[in-house]
């Protein structure tokens, strides 16, 4: 599956639209960024995409076959997804949370072999969350759990990786590792990633596309440069914005 494609997509709550024909796709090697103002129903789209909401949907995800067609394993080794917020209750540890990543992965009988434990491993150590391995998950930080649950969705080894703000919590040092470690997965794995992200001038420096989410209006999905023009932020955002040039990374740098 080359393609996750979200085709004429249009969803709401308690009979309200949120989502208004959406039509985007992520190709495997790709690093996409997803933005827009708060309610614009970001985190929505990203919870169809990978098939946890289903109701009420019109339009299809679509890789080779609309993702509603599989099971919830064939679906977890294609797509994993994080999501916003999630509320520790278990006393695991660290390692042991990472590796219920490769669930997917074990035969019938559930254990996990030799290839779980090293594809948990390496997660933690991309993450450099070696020093927290052991470490009981009811003992992080926001930011150290939330080291923890990308690790997992790392580990999970999946053909996409759909992550709901995933540097929400971060100090602005390792929200530039993450960002920058993230790009290189879909790179060097040709896994296809799309994140929700709230900063658009932080996008446009790292995604090589970007999805702009409005409020009740289409999604714009294109290149930074496509995207980020003062009357696409400006009708987006409600603002008086302005668009010029970063400085050092030459990427378009919005004005508030």
């Amino acid at each position: 599956m080359d393609e996750l494609k979200v085709c004429n997509l249009n969803a709401g709550w308690n009979k309200n639209q949120i989502l208004f024909n959406i039509n985007i796709s992520i190709k495997k090697g790709e690093f996409i960024c997803l933005s827009g103002p708060n309610g614009s129903g970001k985190s929505t789209l990203l919870s169809i995409m990978a098939g946890v909401q289903t109701e009420p949907v019109f339009g299809n995800i679509k890789e080779s076959v609309p993702i509603s067609c599989l099971n919830i394993k064939q679906r977890a080794k294609t797509v994993s997804y994080m999501q916003q917020k999630e509320f520790p209750t278990w006393d695991y540890s660290v390692k042991d949370i990472v590796l219920t990543g490769r669930f997917p992965h074990t035969n019938f009988t559930g254990f996990y072999s030799k290839a779980d434990f090293y594809a948990a491993e390496k997660a933690i150590e991309q993450l450099n969350v070696e020093n927290l391995a052991n470490k009981s998950i009811l003992e992080l930080s926001g930011g150290e759990f939330q080291k923890a649950r990308i690790a997992r969705a790392v580990a999970q080894e999946t053909e996409f990786m759909l992550l709901d703000e995933p540097v929400a919590g971060l100090d602005f040092t390792y929200q530039e590792e993450l960002l920058s470690l993230l790009k290189s997965i879909a790179k060097e794995k040709n896994t296809g990633i799309l994140i929700s992200i709230h900063d658009i001038n932080t996008a446009a420096r790292f995604a090589q596309k970007i999805a702009l989410l409005p409020k009740f209006k289409p999604c714009l999905y294109g290149t930074p440069e496509q995207i980020m023009t003062k009357e696409n932020l400006c009708a987006a955002y409600n603002a008086n914005i302005e668009i010029c040039t970063h400085p050092v990374y030459k990427t378009p740098l919005a004005v508030f």
